[in-house]
């Protein structure tokens, strides 16, 4: 393994963790919030602790496989450390818990046409490499090819049915609203579902090519397509891993400057 790929991994599996201390405490916590955030500490700190040792002994045994837990900043940001993020800073949460809200007719996760047709058509490019891919195999291109690497492939379907449920998920997520809703509150709630949509969307094209491309370039070459096997698997891998980080840290910042102008509002009401 490559000294870039061992520091890109390390830190893609760190931000989350080290990413929760530079968060200011604006408020004072009650007791009870001090206790909760407490647990979750300990729980995120835990979990990466594991990571880390994990990744180091697979690091001497199968670096490839080392280099892709990169792909677990995205539980150890979204299930553990955004708990935690929540429960220390309001901003970070819902401003809206326990408020009354008016039935919408309309679903919150549809998609817009274009990006609707974006995420058949990358699936069915997904499915259009594993049968190429299948076929190297049984039209016996290369004798050794091991049949394992067509793993890779069936996991680049996974990833797309996983990023999908999650934009959803994120599309459904209670919005930040204020009884006296003004247009800059509504602008920014827009511009953050847009930021949503498209970034989710761009995460799982990269994401599915860099798990489908190696594999298919080694099974019908060979050796001869190692280096581009590399080139795409730990350049695309990068730029997924820096991507998705960047994303998450966006979206999140852009739902904490919409938690404000609700606060704001309401204080000034």
């Amino acid at each position: 393994m490559e000294i870039f790929d061992l520091v890109f991994t390390l830190v893609m599996v760190l931000f989350p963790a080290t990413f929760t201390l530079f968060v200011r405490v604006r408020q004072p916590l009650d007791e009870a919030r001090r206790a909760l955030a407490a647990i979750l500490a300990r729980r995120l700190w835990l979990a990466t602790g594991v990571v880390l040792v994990t990744f180091v002994a697979l690091a001497f045994r199968w670096p490839a496989v080392a280099y892709f837990m990169w792909l677990l900043f995205f539980p150890l940001w979204f299930l553990l450390a955004m708990p935690l993020l929540r429960t220390r800073h309001p901003e970070w949460g819902s401003v809206n818990r326990g408020a009354v809200r008016s039935a919408s007719l309309v679903a919150r996760d549809r998609l817009p046409p274009e990006l609707r047709v974006g995420w058949i058509a990358i699936t069915a490019l997904w499915l259009l490499l594993f049968c190429v891919a299948l076929a190297g195999l049984f039209v016996a291109v290369r004798a050794s090819a091991p049949w394992w690497l067509l793993a890779f492939n069936a996991t680049a379907g996974l990833e797309l049915l996983i990023l999908h449920w999650a934009m959803r998920r994120s599309l459904i997520e209670p919005e930040p609203t204020s009884p006296a809703d003004s247009d800059a509150i509504r602008a920014e709630r827009e511009n953050f579902w847009r930021f949503k949509l498209y970034g989710w969307f761009a995460i799982a094209a990269l994401v599915m090519l860099i798990f489908s491309l190696p594999p298919l370039l080694l099974i019908w070459f060979g050796d001869a397509a190692l280096t581009w096997a590399i080139v795409v698997g730990a350049g695309g891998g990068t730029l997924a891993g820096i991507g998705g980080g960047v994303f998450g840290t966006l979206a999140t910042l852009r739902r904490a400057r919409i938690n404000r102008l609700v606060l704001e509002g309401a204080t000034r009401d």
